[in-house]
């Protein structure tokens, strides 16, 4: 056996069964006398250690594989107080991590406005940092400079990420064609729909449903030939999956057939108080079971309720105001009572994006699909009128504030913090822990600070009101570390 052989067995099944091995005299060392075993086997392993390190040959690189030097660096670096810091965010910060990604992610907005670039010294860290942050790596251009792209360049091919490209999407299999086909509808839709349409016939069924369900992004009337194709597929999830992608589209001629289908069922009585009637579909014939509606069971009682929400979700809804003979909101309140009904016109509305309806249905439910249709400063508005009014569950309104844009305007901030220092505003508070201190505009600091200055047992209220105190002061720091 071998030196290193004979002291893995040592360490292995232990001195008492194995004494340590004494080191070749090769390498001109002798151990020192009258030290334990298990001693001069931790010594005799540090120093193998180092012979099996000075002993490794050095690799060696071909020119070819050695990167292009870094390109002059023009921008002028942040120095002075801004540089330190970003230093002090990324080695030991004042704040919490979540703040802390959040203050960086400032620092780098406020060096793109102000025409600077992080340190080159900071760089490998801030980097780093964004490899995990995915909100400080959407804000690390301009401000990482010519270096910082360098850098990101060289880290991308030593890792072997390659984009894939729209030209092999054919040789691509599985999760690799899905991931490209939903990156084509995201930049290129008419492309994405050409790849799919030539490789339709040769892919499997699974395969057809799961490529066809990527058009929900960029959805678009164009889309319509291959969805009437898709309703003849003769895998059902296919045909689910157009159907459902049809219901989208109010202009195409399946939306039309519903709306055929729909209207014979609805009708507005009484003479006082008007409300809707609504029947029952009858059976599908051939041209309603294409279109997606179910079948009746062969044994037990036919879903007619799930049959007229079927048609519902397919047919425009300007049926409903045609019927009514009104606008969307006061065709809204003739559903008074037809809860199934007009849940299943929200979803309709929310899928089509239609602010008309969604207007309306927001008169009579706070929903955070219908919320997120709505432009930024209109749906701000729409929800300090739900706060202020006390309609709604204050904790149901913590999902639609961590989606608007930040930081709020006052009126809503001011809203909210109202909500916190109410008797459990403990609770909301902590539901919007991670987004309350980026989310205050600075005009809501004072009114933040003079809540925390109030003496109060509940903890989760202090702790997010000292944090929104603590990102405020860092942050206002940063704009004058940067003027």
């Amino acid at each position: 056996m071998t030196w290193l052989s004979d002291l893995r067995t040592a360490a292995l099944v232990g001195t008492a069964r194995h004494p340590a091995p004494p080191p070749p005299v090769q390498l001109g060392v002798r151990p020192p006398e009258g030290r334990p075993s298990e001693e001069s086997l931790l010594d005799q392993a540090a120093l193998a250690d180092a012979v099996t390190r000075a002993a490794r040959a050095c690799s060696t690189l071909d020119a070819a594989d050695l990167p292009e030097p870094a390109p002059p660096d023009d921008a002028p670096e942040a120095s002075g107080e801004a540089s330190r810091l970003l230093d002090l965010l990324l080695t030991q910060p004042p704040v919490g991590l979540e703040l802390r990604s959040q203050l960086v992610a400032d620092w780098l907005q406020a060096a793109g406005v102000y025409g600077r670039r992080v340190p080159h010294r900071l760089l490998p860290l801030l980097l780093s940092l964004a490899d995990s942050k995915p909100g400080v790596a959407q804000h690390l251009h301009p401000a990482i400079g010519t270096r910082g792209r360098w850098l990101q360049d060289i880290k991308a091919v030593a890792s072997g990420a390659r984009p894939a490209k729209a030209a092999d999407w054919a040789e691509l299999t599985g999760a690799d064609a899905g991931t490209e086909l939903e990156r084509l509808r995201r930049f290129d839709p008419a492309a994405a729909r050409g790849q799919l349409v030539t490789h339709w016939d040769s892919l499997a069924a699974r395969e057809r449903a799961a490529h066809l369900a990527t058009f929900a992004t960029n959805l678009h009337d164009d889309d319509e030939e291959l969805l009437e194709r898709a309703l003849d597929d003769k895998a059902k999830t296919v045909r689910e999956v157009a159907a459902g992608l049809l219901d989208r589209l109010p202009a195409s001629a399946r939306a039309g057939r519903m709306a055929a289908r729909l209207l014979p069922l609805l009708r507005v009585k009484g003479v006082l108080r008007k409300q809707f009637e609504i029947d029952l579909p009858p059976g599908p014939d051939a041209a309603a079971l294409r279109d997606g509606i179910a079948p009746d069971p062969r044994t037990g009682e036919p879903d007619r309720l799930g049959r007229l929400d079927a048609v519902v979700r397919g047919a425009p809804l300007d049926v409903w105001t045609a019927v009514s003979g009104r606008g969307p909101a006061a065709t809204v309140a003739l559903l008074k009572g037809e809860t199934r009904v007009l849940e299943t016109i929200l979803t309709t509305a929310a899928q089509r994006a239609d602010l008309d309806w969604v207007r309306a249905l927001l008169e009579v439910r706070t929903d955070l699909r219908l919320l997120n249709i709505l432009p930024p400063d209109e749906r701000e508005d729409t929800l300090v009128r739900h706060i202020r009014a006390g309609t709604s569950n204050p904790f149901a309104l913590a999902a639609p504030l961590r989606d608007l844009p930040q930081p709020w305007g006052p009126g809503l901030a001011d809203a909210v913090l109202g909500q916190i220092a109410a008797k459990n505003g403990g609770q909301l508070a902590a539901l919007l822990a991670d987004i309350l201190p980026a989310a205050l505009p600075p005009e809501a600091a004072g009114q933040a600070r003079r809540l925390l200055e109030r003496s109060d047992d509940d903890a989760a209220r202090r702790r997010v009101l000292r944090d929104a105190v603590q990102y405020q002061s860092f942050r206002q720091s940063l704009t004058e570390a940067f003027q």
